[in-house]
């Protein structure tokens, strides 16, 4: 029952009007329930737009899965939630300091940075005719947790997101413009 109401601009950039509906009413039993099916070290992605973020990441935490929170869209909530639970911060541009987070900075036109502790690597855009950003967030998560749960390092791992990203803002609309994995591929 959520509804986004999706304006872009002739650039293709985009701004998104939500209402959270149902994903606002998720409950603790629901998470409970939920997590049930899951197993220490499964990945739970997350995002902004559910109810009992901080109940879900305290419980998933405790039975030993790897948390991936993409907190946008950014609000107040933010505050409330166990952000050093968070094995990876996917972020749109802003930096946070915390010591045992991988963290994954999105920087649209600039590419997309990752850091642990030491480590840092960035990757750059793919260069395409931009159609559409609606779906460009939401592909880099998908690929870059795919990646790393398949094995890959963060480079490949920012690689392939990359890829897919410029192959999903190169088209039109939300879910149908995520690229299958077999087109990335032939991309790259």
């Amino acid at each position: 029952s959520g509804h986004t109401i999706i304006q872009n601009t002739p650039e293709g950039e985009n701004c998104i009007i939500l209402f959270g509906g149902a994903n606002q009413a998720i409950t603790k039993a629901d998470v409970d329930h939920i997590l049930t099916f899951a197993e220490p070290g499964d990945y739970l992605v997350l995002q902004n737009e559910i109810s009992e973020i901080p109940y879900l990441m305290n419980c998933a935490y405790e039975k030993g899965m790897h948390i991936v929170l993409n907190p946008s869209p950014v609000n107040a909530k933010i505050f409330q939630m166990p952000l050093e639970k968070a094995e990876y911060l996917i972020l749109n541009g802003l930096v946070h300091k915390f010591p045992d987070s991988k963290i994954v900075l999105t920087l649209g036109k600039e590419g997309s940075m990752y850091g642990y502790h030491t480590k840092r690597c960035a990757q750059g855009i793919f260069p395409v005719k931009t159609v559409d950003t609606t779906a460009a967030g939401d592909t880099f998560t998908g690929y870059f947790v795919g990646e790393i749960i398949n094995g890959k390092t963060p480079e490949e791992a920012l690689k392939t997101a990359a890829m897919a990203s410029a192959i999903a803002v190169g088209k039109k609309g939300a879910s149908t413009s995520i690229p299958t994995l077999a087109e990335v591929l032939d991309a790259l």
